[in-house]
């Protein structure tokens, strides 16, 4: 089960007779999903925190409760990337009436941990070592606000999920544990959040996948695991080319089973999702594999925890592969590429300043979101023998956590970031005006020290600014 940044295109909800009471006409509701991350362990990084929604429901104070339709049924999501960006789940309809409370259920997750705390976990998780554990299932309740949650006739709105990873783990006696149901695991918060594009309810980015589909007014791309997200596609859509893909830089570059992209997308109010932005990752199909670096002290070899991959040889290692497998990746003759994604032609960022620190093995770092051309691949989980060539390494963005020191001009520095992605000193943040969106503020100057922020940024080898963000969330 392949956990990616997206989500899936439009499924929509069913109506549990009775619930809410009353109206001619039902209220819809869009639900998307994001996460905060633990960031209290102590020297015991979550690398990736992978698990399937199985179920929710909107409770009404009299009658039925009603069931978002997720598609799949087993919904994966990847906590540790949704810390800076945001699901669609779907859109609900249900009757119009007053909703005491939300229930979320979820399938065993699977955590991938950097364990330096000195102490096997779990019985299997030696010290020093990158290890995955596999918890139980569970579920949680939304009763705090935004409910009761009174909807009328004919309303559209939206609200969105947050899974509080920190709130949910513990761990004591060399046992770590999620415990859904504690306090405020899950909350809610209505939509659009402070910052939102104007219109819209939600903002869908940095989704990767194959275009599968493509006319004059819609596109489909499918992520390696099935999950479909089809958007309107606007007339004169923003294509973002880097590498030098496609010199059209038009609808003509999203061709259907050849070109991999990462997308962003508004939501609207009535569920269906637009095209903000194309990125283009690689015109003609072939295997890649993305996710988190993590130095071994190996020159030439690298650790990959997997986010997504795309897979089109056929493969077995890499279709086995699983969110949080962890691979050791062998360099072979590499080249050293940037994804600028939305920094691609901006004048405010001239790409020499950024693709220059990204240029060799020198420059790789813990904590780097890499996506890399697989020439060979073998081993299996079970065997913890995962291993891969590549002969090129696609720098793309990081997703961490930490907190807010100082704020100057257009940058900030962080803090308490997690073990495994060490500073000297306390890092800084870059944001791009007009560029780089926020989530909870309006912009860079709305910071305030001691808030816990999450960005989406590239993560530099630089002695000035270590991350340039694309996106930067305040979390609740």
């Amino acid at each position: 089960m392949i956990a990616l940044v997206g989500c899936s295109g439009v499924p929509h909800g069913t109506t549990g007779g009775g619930g809410g009471g009353g109206g001619s006409q039902n209220a819809s509701l869009a639900v998307t999903l994001t996460s905060k991350p633990d960031v209290t362990l102590a020297n015991i990084s979550v690398l990736s925190a992978t698990v399937g929604i199985t179920g929710i429901t909107l409770n009404p104070s009299t009658g039925s409760a009603v069931s978002l339709t997720l598609t799949p049924t087993v919904y994966p999501v990847d906590l540790t990337r949704l810390q800076a960006d945001t699901a669609f789940l779907g859109l609900l309809s249900l009757p119009a009436g007053t909703y005491s409370s939300a229930s979320v259920t979820f399938s065993a997750p699977t955590l991938t941990l950097d364990n330096q705390s000195g102490t096997t976990l779990n019985g299997t998780c030696l010290t020093g070592t990158i290890c995955k554990i596999v918890l139980t299932a569970g579920s949680s309740q939304v009763i705090s606000a935004p409910f009761p949650l009174t909807l009328t006739s004919g309303q559209a709105s939206g609200i969105s999920l947050n899974l509080n990873l920190n709130n949910a783990i513990t761990v004591s006696s060399g046992t770590l544990a999620l415990d859904f149901t504690a306090v405020n695991v899950v909350t809610a918060a209505t939509l659009p959040r402070t910052g939102a594009p104007s219109g819209a309810l939600d903002l869908i980015e940095d989704f990767v996948g194959m275009v599968t589909a493509q006319s004059g007014s819609s596109l489909t791309v499918t992520a390696s695991n099935g999950i479909a997200l089809q958007m309107t596609l606007p007339s004169s859509p923003v294509i973002q080319d880097p590498q030098g893909l496609c010199t059209a830089l038009n609808a003509t570059c999203l061709v259907a089973n050849q070109t991999l992209v990462s997308v962003d997308a508004t939501v609207s109010t009535s569920g269906t999702l637009t095209l903000v932005s194309a990125d283009l990752l690689n015109a003609s199909p072939q295997d890649e594999v993305e996710g988190t670096l993590i130095n071994n002290g190996t020159p030439g070899q690298f650790f990959l925890v997997v986010a997504n991959k795309q897979v089109v040889s056929g493969n077995g290692t890499l279709s086995a592969a699983n969110p949080g497998d962890v691979f050791l990746v062998t360099l072979s003759n590499p080249i050293f590429i940037v994804d600028l994604d939305e920094f691609f032609n901006n004048a405010s960022l001239p790409p020499s300043s950024v693709t220059t620190l990204f240029s060799s093995e020198a420059d790789l770092v813990n904590g780097q979101d890499v996506m890399v051309h697989v020439i060979t691949a073998t081993g299996s989980a079970s065997a913890g023998n995962q291993a891969l060539t590549s002969d090129r390494v696609l720098l793309r963005f990081t997703r961490t956590t930490g907190t807010v020191q100082t704020v100057s001009g257009h940058s900030f520095a962080i803090s308490n970031l997690p073990p495994f992605i060490s500073f000297v000193t306390n890092p800084l943040v870059d944001t791009i005006i007009g560029t780089t969106n926020f989530d909870g503020v309006t912009n860079v100057n709305a910071l305030s020290t001691g808030q816990t922020v999450s960005i989406r940024a590239l993560l530099l080898n630089n002695s000035q600014f270590s991350f340039y963000a694309g996106k930067v969330r305040v979390q609740p």
